[in-house]
């Protein structure tokens, strides 16, 4: 893994290294891995400190790195703390609530999620983000909420859909993308 200043959460780093989330909260805890606590008190552990535990370790360094594309949510400081715990419990997808929290995304981000009701994004530069994500899907949820001219400047570069976000939308997504494959169905049991 090549030193960034990406995030991954907690479960994605327990996935990364073999270990369970209650040894990666341990391992931030004692200090062993640096991270920050988001407003939903989540965790957030710096790539470089996973990168860095893996060199002092041995752990191949593909190790350190998620298997699949990543998304990004960008989302709104009022998304209800419900779906922000399902979504930050999803592997290969980052939460950002913050323009800080963009400064170091995947380079191999498959799809944004932007919420209409994020006031410092600038609606008009939307395309600057493609130039790092060339291939990025947008999507942008609560549509319906957007003026005419942000509907305007985004339309030619986004998908938009009109509801709020959730972890079905999400999935449906990632399955298009084949960024998440689906666990596998039980069989019905067939009657006699």
């Amino acid at each position: 893994m090549r030193p960034s200043h990406t995030y991954f959460s907690t479960s994605q780093t327990a996935q990364m290294l073999g270990l369970s989330v209650g040894t990666v909260q341990r391992m931030v805890s004692a200090g062993v891995l640096q991270a920050y606590t988001t407003q939903g008190g989540h965790r957030r552990i710096l790539a470089d400190s996973v990168r860095q535990y893996c060199q002092a370790k041995g752990v191949p360094a593909s190790a350190g790195r998620p298997a699949n594309a990543s998304l990004c949510i960008v989302h709104d400081a009022s998304m209800p703390a419900l779906i922000r715990q399902t979504l930050g419990q999803m592997d290969h997808l980052q939460l950002a609530s913050h323009p800080l929290e963009l400064a170091g995304l995947r380079e191999d981000c498959a799809a944004f999620f932007i919420d209409a009701h994020v006031a410092w994004l600038d609606w008009a530069a939307l395309q600057r983000p493609l130039q790092r994500a060339a291939n990025a899907r947008f999507i942008i949820y609560n549509s319906a909420d957007l003026r005419p001219q942000q509907l305007q400047a985004v339309a030619q570069h986004a998908l938009l859909y009109p509801g709020d976000i959730t972890a079905e939308l999400v999935t449906g997504v990632m399955l298009g993308l084949g960024a998440w494959s689906a666990p596998p169905t039980p069989a019905l049991s067939q009657r006699h």
